[in-house]
């Protein structure tokens, strides 16, 4: 709904409703306050317009109506009963579904003086220039599992489709299936639901086009990969999985490259990754090791997620930022959607604190830790032989007004004023460390510095 708010006030007020008794003599003549901010209402058949205003007079307001009679619009407020001196509305203008354009709703406030104002707004069509969308967008590769028995492997798509406006249509083409249909679709969201076999092993080119009312199409090609089953390890319902950078080596780090992913519903994780480079890559495991269950994608096709540890590959993001991660383990697939930064991601100065590092007592602060990005920064240090307070560390900035902690086992970073510290295990190393935040979406490490 569009928020077109009228003031109709000449005291400039909006939202809140004002009652002043009274008439005096000297408003006989005077017609009542009428301020238009919109000059014009831009909206499209089937469309609310929220539209707001405020009437004022010293002489009470008698009635205040909208018109707009090709619309079949004639609403009034009759305040006749009332010796209101100013008046705020709210009315929710609906478009027709057969609406023409280039209209006027007329505003016509009148006072028990019998003076009436009147303010006229054109009406015209916002062009629809948005594209459908599916959800969930689909991978660039898609795999089928053939049977081995019957030689015939079965795709089941399913997704939905949104546009602002209202649907059409959807086709999907397969030519060397070879496979065309088109498929009618009303409202704003359809779901769409179908079954394709394929036969025999092969990989099959494939659009599904999404068209809207007003014309406008999305397409999205893919490669539909027909093959017979791949060896895989058992799939469990984990209580929680980790995301991880291929591309770094595990023993370089002392806390934080096992990056947690909530458990969100049955073989189903949810969680978020910084991708430093493009083309970095992850995998995905349910305990703190790479030596047990890992799952990857399979070589043959890049949007089948699966177990099999020395077998698979890493998932790869084509671009450096930060992406929110979906798994589903049973269902063999995968979503990957860029981040932007929440707007008040903190990007102040920022400390180290802890206990067990070289720069000071415990729970002293660091000296400011440098920011490599807006939301990133880095310390380097060196970690003690031994603390009699453990191994822990926290982020602050230099009045404690704010502060980022973890939950003691490292899986969640927030932000807040008390609480408990991220706790790690250095197992005897005592060199040089790098000391990492994101501030942006919360997480820490501590890194072994390799000369």
């Amino acid at each position: 709904m569009k928020n077109i708010k009228s003031f109709i006030c000449a005291l400039g007020v909006a939202g809140v409703t004002f009652t002043f008794t009274g008439c005096n003599n000297e408003y006989d003549d005077v017609a009542p306050g009428s301020y238009v901010e919109t000059e014009r209402i831009e909206t499209f058949p089937g469309d609310k317009v929220m539209v707001s205003g405020t009437v004022s007079n010293g002489s009470p307001i008698s009635s205040v109506s909208l018109v707009c009679e090709e619309w079949g619009i004639n609403h009034v407020y009759d305040r006749a009963s009332y010796d209101d001196n100013v008046f705020v509305y709210e009315y929710t203008l609906e478009v027709p579904d057969d609406a023409t354009f280039n209209q006027t709703l007329t505003i016509t406030a009148k006072c028990k003086n019998g003076k009436s104002t009147v303010r006229e707004i054109p009406i015209s069509y916002l062009p629809d220039t948005s594209a459908p969308v599916a959800t969930p967008a689909f991978n660039p590769q898609i795999g089928v599992e053939m049977d081995v028995t019957s030689n015939k492997g079965v795709w089941n798509i399913d997704f939905m489709a949104s546009d602002d406006r209202g649907l059409k249509s959807v086709s999907i083409s397969i030519p060397s299936l070879p496979y065309n249909e088109t498929i009618e679709l009303s409202g704003l969201n359809a779901s769409v639901k179908k079954t394709i076999e394929f036969t025999p092993p092969n990989t099959y080119p494939c659009a599904i086009t999404i068209e809207d009312v007003s014309g406008n199409v999305s397409v999205s090609n893919m490669d539909v990969v027909a093959m017979y089953p791949e060896t895989e390890n058992p799939i469990y319902d984990y209580s929680g999985m980790y995301v991880v950078d291929a591309n770094e080596d595990p023993d370089d780090y002392i806390n934080g490259y096992y990056r947690y992913m909530d458990r969100k519903g049955e073989y189903q994780y949810e969680g978020k990754f910084y991708a430093a480079t493009d083309d970095s890559k992850v995998y995905f495991t349910p305990e703190r090791n790479l030596d047990g269950d890992l799952y990857g994608v399979s070589p043959n096709v890049s949007s089948k997620l699966m177990n099999n540890n020395g077998y698979v590959l890493p998932v790869t993001i084509a671009k450096s930022g930060y992406y929110g991660i979906y798994i589903d383990l049973k269902a063999h697939t995968y979503s990957i959607s860029s981040l932007e930064v929440p707007e008040n991601a903190y990007n102040g100065d920022l400390y180290l604190s802890g206990t067990g590092f070289a720069f000071g007592d415990d729970w002293s602060l660091s000296d400011k830790m440098t920011k490599v990005s807006d939301y990133r920064y880095e310390f380097e240090t060196s970690l003690k032989s031994s603390s009699s307070s453990g191994y822990q560390y926290y982020f602050t900035n230099s009045g404690w007004s704010t502060v980022f902690r973890a939950d003691a086992e490292c899986k969640w970073w927030y932000e807040a004023s008390e609480g408990t510290c991220a706790v790690f295990d250095p197992d005897e190393y005592t060199g040089e460390v790098i000391v990492t935040f994101d501030s942006a979406y919360p997480w820490g490490t501590i890194k072994k510095k390799n000369e």
